[in-house]
């Protein structure tokens, strides 16, 4: 019981020093990237973010969204400013590469823009290492949901 404390009082210490340096790079719901990117935040060291949908299920319209983050305690406060949002196509039976049944043809990624501004809390816990295929890898849980870091996507 002793143990299983210090490893829970261990585990809270990390979290609570982490700045919002170290939360900056790419954070994949998926510890693998496969022919597209899973959920992701990507928090960027001058205070912007951008979240990706899942690329898998090709008949998403909204492709991400992006504003401006801030660490506060063991959350991260996020302003949403802007959406990706893919416009007109059509839906077609998916190919091999989509995870859905469907996908999106002929649409074109249109920026439409948050106004009011809108704000959203991710809660952020149990940042740890573990070993993924021999290498040490960085994850978190953000809103209760296991993410792994990866250095920046770029979109």
């Amino acid at each position: 019981m002793k143990k299983l404390f210090v490893l829970f009082l261990f585990s809270a210490v990390s979290l609570f020093s982490q700045t919002q340096k170290d939360l900056c790079g790419s954070w994949q719901s998926a510890p693998n990237v496969a022919a597209g990117y899973d959920d992701t935040f990507t928090f960027n060291e001058d205070g912007t973010f951008y979240y990706f949908n899942n690329q898998m299920d090709c008949s998403k319209r909204e492709v991400g969204y992006g504003g401006f983050w801030e660490l506060k305690g063991r959350s991260i406060e996020l302003t949403v400013t802007y959406y990706d949002i893919e416009k007109g196509g059509w839906l077609e039976p998916a190919d091999g590469s989509c995870g859905s049944d469907s996908m999106l043809v002929g649409s074109v990624i249109v920026k439409s823009f948050a106004f009011p501004y809108e704000s959203e809390i991710l809660r952020l816990s149990n940042y740890s290492k573990e070993m993924l295929d021999e290498t040490e890898r960085q994850t978190i849980e953000i809103n209760n949901r296991k993410h792994w870091y990866f250095s920046k996507f770029e979109y």
